[in-house]
């Protein structure tokens, strides 16, 4: 029996969930920049994105992640059949509140549009996969904890 037998739902609260986990991590960090001002707070935002090899590292890694995604993102709603006004919400969330936020909140809304077309379940980890969405969910959960601690 796999986990979707047991609650055909579970990926799309876990989605819902990794979606606040983002937005709380992110904006936890996020806020501060905001007593600059809306200008001069995403300008020191991306000097301070680009101000280091690690920073700069992460950033092009997440960059090109989200490209893939968008690519992804947008095609998979095309053929699903979902509302493109959603896609674009999520899309520009993306990039004016955080990609961990938005992303996840696409995977869930996308579940939830699977789920009611009875659809869901049939590309869901089990078994051994669920190991490795262990381990990314663990990482995500540690890393928005420090940035809630107060971060660096």
């Amino acid at each position: 029996m796999t986990a979707s037998v047991v609650n055909p739902r579970w990926p799309e609260l876990l989605y819902a969930a990794l979606a606040v986990l983002g937005l709380a991590g992110t904006w936890a960090q996020g806020l501060g920049y905001l007593e600059l001002g809306i200008a001069g707070g995403t300008v020191q935002f991306w000097k301070d994105v680009f101000s280091t090899p690690s920073s700069i590292f992460l950033s092009v890694d997440i960059l090109v992640l989200a490209a893939a995604v968008f690519v992804w993102m947008f095609g998979d709603a095309r053929r699903l059949g979902l509302a493109p006004g959603w896609t674009w919400a999520c899309y520009l969330a993306s990039m004016f509140i955080a990609i961990s936020f938005a992303v996840p909140l696409y995977m869930a809304y996308r579940e939830r549009c699977l789920r009611l077309r009875q659809l869901a379940g049939r590309d869901v980890p089990a078994g051994a996969d669920l190991v490795a969405v262990a381990i990314a969910v663990a990482l995500a959960v540690a890393a928005a904890a420090y940035s809630l601690g107060g971060g660096a």
